[in-house]
């Protein structure tokens, strides 16, 4: 009787130890296939998060018109700076090839300063801080050409037509002011090449949104259709919306850099001061190193964006950058303002260097007259007595 009851119970065990296998196995087999579903689930959902939307239908843009020609809107992105963008209004107000200022106001909380009640001057009051909203348009421009520039930068009206008359002739590139370029490093892996790269190189590959001017349906497009990776990214790191913008046109225009105004315009700028800036941080490098390999990475780029040169050795100061379009759009006329600079520019070819230095300085020392009584221009007189009192203090 003991040796059945023992024979029963290791029967019993034996069948307990078969089921208990046979759980374990349809358990096992189950987190296999969730794990595969999840794998792909995760493949595909990644996959369209980082595609381009309706990356199929090619991108067109809508043609000039006569007012397209002649005028063009800026759009101010500023944040808590507002002496410096009072300044930047009233000198860019003063440019006859602006028919409006639309200024990006982030600033929930703050309203915007009451002297910004100038007739030229919008302010769109967006309800997320994001440096992606500069390129959120919420009052509808006037002109399809968008002058995108930070609050703490002037140039003279002249260096702007410079910029603006080459954009006309083609309105699907970006035309922009500061040249940057990408380091390729030999893991493949790319890096963001500061001013100084991308000068000792005499190569750039793309052009900050600071100042450049660009296509309203480019904006639209960045909101619309940039990979949400990069859209997050952006809003996270409070960083690099410049590099998805200068990325994103490339990538739409088959991997072409980005057109540069003309030497002389692109080295008037004057630079306000300001006691804080974003470049100033820790990370800043680190964060637009990462930027501009993921970037491309996801825009599928690396191999397809060229380098251009900066300076060309006939004409150093008057023809910077790639070459534009040959033949300029059906739409295109030349207007008396266009006319009017492209003598100036024939006055200035036949100037010696002294004499043509001579006038460039006029125009910026008119341009920034009204910053340097402020103190907004680094180591004026006026600036040491502001910002050196404040710090004693």
């Amino acid at each position: 009787l003991r040796l059945k009851k023992l024979s029963r119970n290791k029967r019993e065990r034996l069948v307990f130890s078969s089921q208990l296998a046979l759980v374990v196995a349809v358990s096992c087999g189950l987190v296999f296939l969730l794990a595969i579903h999840f794998y792909l689930y995760r493949a595909i959902t990644t996959r369209e998060i980082n595609q381009p939307t309706n990356e199929t239908e090619p991108f067109t843009l809508t043609p000039l018109r006569d007012i397209d020609l002649e005028l063009y809107t800026i759009r101010i992105n500023t944040w808590k700076r507002h002496e410096q963008l009072l300044v930047s209004i009233e000198h860019h107000s003063k440019c006859v090839g602006v028919a409006q200022i639309q200024v990006v106001w982030c600033e929930d909380a703050e309203p915007p300063p009451p002297l910004l009640e100038n007739p030229k001057v919008v302010v769109e009051r967006h309800t997320i801080n994001s440096l992606n909203e500069r390129f959120h348009i919420l009052e509808e421009s006037p002109t399809l050409g968008i002058l995108s520039m930070d609050d703490d930068v002037l140039r003279p009206c002249e260096a702007i037509d410079s910029g603006f008359f080459k954009w006309t002739r083609n309105p699907h590139r970006m035309v922009g002011f500061d040249a940057r370029t990408h380091v390729e490093l030999n893991d493949g892996t790319w890096k963001y090449g500061y001013m100084s790269t991308t000068e000792k190189s005499n190569k750039y590959s793309l052009s900050l949104p600071r100042y450049c001017f660009l296509h309203k349906d480019y904006l639209n497009s960045y909101m619309a259709n940039l990979p949400r990776t990069i859209f997050i990214r952006v809003q996270q790191d409070f960083n690099c919306e410049d590099i998805a913008m200068s990325f994103w046109i490339s990538h739409l225009t088959g991997g072409s850099p980005p057109l540069l105004a003309d030497v002389w315009a692109m080295k008037s700028l004057a630079k306000l001061y300001s006691p804080e800036t974003i470049s100033g941080t820790k990370s800043h490098k680190a964060l637009r190193d990462a930027c501009v390999n993921d970037f491309a990475d996801i825009l599928e780029i690396k191999g397809k964006l060229k380098k251009a040169k900066i300076w060309h050795s006939q004409e150093p100061l008057f023809h910077a950058g790639d070459v534009g379009n040959d033949e300029p759009p059906k739409q295109w006329r030349l207007v008396e303002r266009n006319a009017e600079l492209e003598k100036t520019l024939h006055h200035w070819k036949h100037l010696s260097n002294k004499n043509l230095m001579a006038e460039l300085n006029t125009l910026k020392t008119s341009m920034i007259r009204h910053a340097f009584v402020l103190g907004l221009i680094a180591d004026s007189p006026p600036w040491k007595r502001r910002w050196k009192q404040q710090d004693k203090d």
